[in-house]
């Protein structure tokens, strides 16, 4: 079983964080963080999930991660049709998709993320 880990990008202070604790109540959200002792609200944040995966280098992968694989590179994406998060998820199998899928994660690296490095996915082929 996984482990079940998410990462912040605060948006107003344009800075990643790791979360603490995350509180759920009457259809309303907030988070500790580990830079932030206090709860707060969870507008000007946005959640990104620990995929699961570490690249080559041992890293964990999150969701917007931007990862390099041989020559290509992805931004890293939960997608439900294909059954997880793109570019590891193989989908249903049905072969429709010409998309390159990512299988030996151990040979990517993380390059950056989305936030901090948009310019990254500019270079994509």
């Amino acid at each position: 079983m996984r482990e079940i880990k998410f990462r912040i990008w605060d948006k107003q202070n344009k800075e990643m964080l790791d979360l603490e604790d995350l509180h759920y109540e009457y259809g309303k959200m907030s988070i500790r963080t580990t830079m932030y002792n206090d709860y707060f609200d969870t507008e000007d944040m946005i959640l990104m999930q620990y995929t699961g995966i570490k690249d080559k280098n041992g890293k964990e992968i999150y969701e917007g991660d931007i990862i390099k694989y041989y020559d290509d590179t992805y931004k890293v994406e939960f997608k439900r049709d294909r059954g997880g998060y793109f570019p590891f998820a193989q989908g249903d199998g049905c072969g429709c998709c010409q998309c390159e899928v990512v299988t030996f994660f151990n040979d990517c690296e993380i390059l950056g993320n989305i936030y901090d490095n948009p310019e990254l996915l500019k270079e994509k082929r």
